[in-house]
């Protein structure tokens, strides 16, 4: 699947044969390697106009729930389910580490101080309910898909809001893991220097960009936006 713009300015996703596409290995990242997200290119391949549709502004073809759905709305909330499970496991992985290792100079084990305490509560509530925000707006997206209604411009904003803040806050939840961590999380054997690498490469996306935050504020100003891309 690819998407163009034609000469008259109107966006489409065309859906291409494999053997019409050339896949540029050009994916070397800091982090979420495995995606394999790589650049490609066509040259001259025809596509029937049966394979070619314009995002929000055809016809749906699939009468489903899922079908209902914003497209960027979706495509947002993957991106920010990735960066809150990688959260997940940095904290998880800080947290079995810290019952074990005994820094440097300390009697005790990390778990034990009081500092590593306190982030790891904070890092928790943060992940937590970032989690629970963006479940929160989805399910009454999903409501309103599931009811017929139209999901307006309202709810597609608190759902990109939330997308954003989940990927924002999983970063920020991850850097506690890993610089607590001390050391250890330096290693590349630590799965904790890939988390850190992994959640700050998803704050990259487009659809989770922190400048959305300037835009959707400007929405609950009630300034009006351009919404075609919430």
């Amino acid at each position: 699947t690819g998407g163009t713009v034609t000469d008259g300015g109107e966006f489409h996703l065309m859906f291409l044969d494999a053997a019409d596409v050339t896949i540029h290995d050009t994916w070397y990242t800091a982090g979420l390697r495995g995606t394999g997200s790589n650049d490609f290119s066509v040259d001259g391949a025809y596509v029937p106009m049966g394979r070619s549709v314009q995002p929000m502004l055809g016809k749906r073809q699939v009468d489903c729930n899922l079908a209902a759905f914003p497209n960027f709305s979706l495509l947002a909330s993957g991106v920010a389910a990735v960066s809150l499970g990688i959260a997940r496991r940095a904290l998880d992985e800080f947290t079995d580490l810290a019952q074990g290792k005994t820094p440097l100079f300390s009697s005790r084990t990390l778990s034990m101080s009081g500092s590593a305490q306190a982030e790891l509560g904070k890092a928790e509530a943060t992940l937590r309910s970032a989690r629970a925000f963006l479940l929160d707006e989805l399910e009454r997206g999903w409501e309103a898909a599931r009811s017929g209604e139209r999901i307006d411009v309202a709810t597609r904003a608190r759902i990109r809001l939330a997308c954003v803040h989940a990927a924002q806050s999983a970063a920020a939840a991850t850097d506690v893991a890993y610089t607590f961590a001390g050391g250890t999380s330096v290693f590349e054997s630590s799965p904790l220097q890939r988390c850190l690498r992994d959640a700050h490469v998803a704050t990259q996306h487009l659809m989770v960009s922190p400048r959305l935050y300037e835009t959707l504020g400007r929405r609950f100003f009630g300034i009006d936006i351009d919404a075609s891309s919430l």
